[in-house]
């Protein structure tokens, strides 16, 4: 809500392409070359999948398509604490299932 009036505020900021995500992940690099750090990487609706072209060590996770490679049920989990939610084409209960599943796996870890 208010997106495009942050936007034009200057309080939020729309960014090119990813180009590369290194730093153990926390630091992404842009198509223009700038570079930012950040504690989270959120895709959201009307994106075009290109994940599986910049994410390293990921191919056992996403297909050529950016879907994930591991079948249902067990779609959301990969290996090396890599994990996708909302993949499964389930709609909004689905990735709520995708969530629940990676927070159990991840409180098992620890």
């Amino acid at each position: 809500m208010g997106t495009t009036k942050k936007i034009k505020s200057s309080e939020m900021r729309v960014l090119p392409a990813l180009k590369s995500v290194n730093g153990g992940g926390y630091e992404v690099v842009f198509e223009n070359g700038r570079f930012y750090q950040f504690d989270v990487i959120l895709f959201a609706t009307g994106f075009k999948r290109s994940t599986h072209l910049w994410l390293q060590g990921g191919d056992c996770l996403l297909n050529n398509d950016g879907l994930p490679k591991p079948m249902y049920p067990n779609h959301w989990k990969g290996e090396n604490g890599l994990y996708c939610v909302g993949l499964a084409r389930r709609g909004l209960y689905g990735i709520g299932m995708d969530a629940q599943n990676i927070a159990q796996h991840i409180f098992k870890l620890i």
